[in-house]
């Protein structure tokens, strides 16, 4: 995939996330307003319930003091009422005798009862008349009003039966005037919700009850929760999908890159020697180049060496292949490094040779044995002379040191005074693949396979290995060998 079109799925990604998020963050808000207007529904039909019983509880503390205020006649006279309707039904000792006959009882019943309701009608209207003239002469305040009546309960116990189970903090005021009657923590700057209590008491100024809820913000989240969580897990996968859809898009173009960048260095790196080794046998056929012993001797010695170099690259890709596959057999024994490493240099010594180069040999080691696969260490060793010498374009000095910082491990450091890396560039190095860069162009041929190669055979003998680099002041890697 272009990298253009990586641009335009990246951007399409985010406009979708924005948009997403939009909606959700829109959905919980309409959500919360809905949950807010519940819950002031809720609190305000509470407050009117408080209100009623509130009413009710003093209409019915009156009636209480009126009849308690009833005089003695009135009970007299209401009393008389009562006995008129039983002693004089027909039919009674009281009434005339006879045969008694079922309509005139029942006419007569119909009357007496009317007239024993209106007597009682009359008592409670004196009653109510009196009432009305003692509350307009006599000043009462709100707290003799509201004497006995537990406005904390009724609020909690109203707001609990609407399933509202939050601290609730009130105050009743008369005359725009906080009283006495108030919870302690009460603070007038924040009321929410407010109802009149008294409402038929047309005689006294407006009494009004003001409610807030502490944590009425908690409890409009709380009834939410559940949406939100979810809206922020849905959120939440779509960009860990996102993401992971724009990490996959990025992997495949850099796998394509890299087997393009592969292919084509394996190309060259066939057809160079391939090419060399063809114009060799070319020569090889020239009558003048038979008889002359030294250059055919020249000429099959480049044969060789290319034929070493194509077998080395193909090698080093089966090798990579059966470490994928965890197919590596070691075969395991105890060796003499210092041997090894003459025998790397050896095997790169025509290379350096040809660079008209150095190599020194430093053995500061008490003990140089160790237990691996002394092939593949070889190669190990062979890889880094090879990057040594890749990476000096002008100065070819290279130096392998040998050294027993303990007496249970071996050093082994191949130091160069080549171009050198930057830090960025040696976190990358072991990667496959990976081959450092000037810019756009790869001014070094190769595979990028060798240093993944050293950090797996190194891995798999539990050997370490780490590197000193600075640009343009060469680097050194250094392998840490564990003798066990």
């Amino acid at each position: 995939m272009k990298i253009k079109h990586i641009k335009y799925v990246i951007l399409i990604n985010a406009i979708a996330l924005v948009g997403i998020i939009l909606i959700q963050f829109f959905w919980i808000k309409a959500a919360l307003k809905l949950s807010e207007n519940n819950l002031d529904r809720d609190v305000n039909e509470a407050l009117n319930k408080v209100a009623d019983k509130v009413e009710n509880s003093e209409k019915f503390r009156k009636i209480i003091r009126g009849l308690n205020l009833m005089k003695n006649g009135d009970e007299d006279e209401y009393a008389e009422s009562i006995n008129e309707v039983f002693e004089n039904l027909p039919g009674t000792f009281h009434s005339e005798p006879g045969n008694t006959d079922k309509g005139d009882l029942a006419i007569y019943l119909n009357k007496s009862l009317k007239k024993f309701y209106q007597r009682r009608s009359q008592i409670a209207d004196s009653i109510v008349k009196e009432l009305m003239v003692t509350d307009f002469f006599t000043y009462k305040t709100v707290e003799d009003k509201l004497e006995g009546i537990n406005i904390d309960s009724l609020l909690r116990s109203e707001l609990s039966f609407k399933g509202i189970n939050t601290p609730v903090e009130f105050g009743v005021f008369e005359k725009l005037q906080l009283t006495k009657i108030h919870s302690p923590g009460f603070d007038p700057n924040l009321v929410q919700y407010k109802t009149m209590l008294l409402r038929h008491d047309v005689m006294s100024p407006p009494v009004w009850l003001y409610v807030y809820l502490p944590k009425r913000n908690q409890l409009l989240f709380k009834n939410i929760q559940w949406l939100t969580l979810l809206n922020f897990l849905f959120i939440l996968i779509v960009i860990i999908s996102s993401f992971i859809t724009i990490q996959q898009m990025l992997t495949q173009k850099e796998i394509s890159r890299i087997k393009t960048d592969f292919i084509n260095n394996m190309t060259h790196e066939f057809k160079t020697p391939i090419s060399t080794i063809f114009l060799a046998t070319k020569n090889l056929t020239n009558p003048k180049i038979l008889v002359d012993q030294e250059r055919m001797k020249k000429y099959v010695n480049i044969i060789k060496e290319e034929n070493q170099r194509m077998n080395q690259q193909v090698e080093m890709v089966l090798r990579l292949a059966l470490l994928d596959k965890k197919q590596l057999q070691l075969r395991l024994e105890s060796f003499d490094m210092l041997e090894i490493v003459n025998e790397a240099i050896n095997h790169m010594k025509f290379r350096i040779e040809n660079r008209s180069g150095r190599i020194e040999v430093l053995n500061n080691a008490t003990n140089t044995r160790v237990f691996g696969d002394k092939e593949h260490i070889k190669n190990v060793i062979i890889n880094l002379l090879d990057n040594a010498i890749k990476y000096s374009f002008e100065e070819l000095e290279i130096q392998v040191i040998l050294n027993s910082p303990a007496p249970n491990e071996l050093h082994i450091s191949i130091k160069d005074k080549g171009i050198g890396m930057t830090k960025n560039v040696v976190e990358k190095i072991f990667d496959r693949f990976y081959r450092q860069s000037t810019g756009d162009v790869h001014d070094v041929k190769g595979h990028g396979l060798g240093l993944s190669y050293v950090m797996e055979i190194l891995r798999l003998h539990g050997a370490k290995i780490d590197v000193d680099s600075a640009p343009n002041k060469g680097s050194t890697f250094t392998i840490k060998f564990k003798n066990q």
